[in-house]
């Protein structure tokens, strides 16, 4: 990665992650981009069902991307794409994600080996120790590979 890969924003103190994660994909579909939002398959249940639900009319479509569903129909023609660290493939290795959506928001994995090939990333770090530690963590490996995150404090 280098400071010509993916400018990457850090969103800290966030209380609502998924709430934001909600927020940052509606604009970003809003600007002609799809997204990949990666995080633990919890965090996706709760997005999942608020992309459905969370605001009268306001559905996003979306799909669960994984190694096995990336050549469906349905799968391929979703501008909102959900993937957990058991959707990717790796069994040790870095994870990788799909390159094809243009916007990558994580909600607390590690960073994907890939991730530099995004047009932007965003890291969302919520207020609790484990998510700030995990974030701290995120943080460093842009770092160590020459990118100099942006930050935004939301607490």
């Amino acid at each position: 990665m280098s400071e010509q890969g993916a400018p990457v924003a850090f969103h800290t103190g966030v209380a609502d992650p998924v709430g934001h994660a909600l927020r940052l994909t509606r604009k970003a579909l809003s600007l002609g981009s799809r997204v990949l939002l990666i995080g633990e398959e919890s965090v996706l249940r709760e997005l999942d069902e608020q992309l459905w639900t969370a605001d009268p009319g306001s559905f996003m479509a979306h799909a669960h991307w994984s190694p096995q569903s990336r050549d469906h129909s349905a799968v391929r023609h979703a501008p909102v794409w959900l993937m957990s660290a058991q959707g990717a493939a790796g069994h040790g290795a870095p994870m990788e994600v799909p390159t094809e959506p243009q916007v990558l928001i994580n909600l607390g994995l590690p960073v994907p080996a890939n991730a530099d090939r995004f047009d932007k990333v965003i890291e969302v770090v919520s207020t609790d120790a484990d998510s700030r530690a995990q974030g701290q963590q995120r943080w460093r490996r842009w770092r160590d590979n020459g990118v100099t995150p942006l930050h935004h404090a939301f607490s």
